[in-house]
């Protein structure tokens, strides 16, 4: 596996994505929908403002029930990457954060996203040859 490989080539760019703004029914069902479960939230023109995943609905079951919008529930102090950053790169932000999505940024723009499995799935792209397995 080469490490150094840019993240632009892994990342999701069909993305999913909603506004702050919108009703949490909608995210959850969106989520369900795609079978995903990130959802990027931007401005009106493109720029990440935070993400909202399947574990902050957890959230409403305990202080934050009164939450109707992504915006109220949504992590807004985000760790990111940009599309140049390499797979150790990410790997290791994943690694230190325990986080399983990252939004890919050029300046305030969110472009992609990747994931854990993105990652896990570039691994086992990996050829293998029999004299690895000494």
């Amino acid at each position: 596996m080469n490490t150094l490989t840019k993240i632009s080539t892994l990342m999701t760019t069909e993305l999913v994505q909603i506004m702050s703004s919108t009703p949490l029914k909608e995210a959850k069902k969106l989520l369900e929908d795609h079978s995903i479960h990130h959802l990027p939230v931007v401005d009106p023109v493109g720029n990440l403002v935070g993400i909202l995943s399947q574990s902050d609905f957890l959230k409403t079951l305990d202080h934050d029930a009164s939450a109707t919008t992504a915006g109220e529930l949504m992590t807004t102090h985000l760790a990111k990457l940009e599309p140049g950053d390499d797979v150790r790169t990410a790997a290791n932000v994943f690694a230190l954060n325990r986080f399983h999505a990252l939004p890919v940024v050029k300046g305030t723009k969110l472009v992609g996203i990747l994931t854990t499995l993105d990652l896990i799935r570039f691994m086992d792209q990996e050829k293998v040859k029999l004299g690895d397995y000494k």
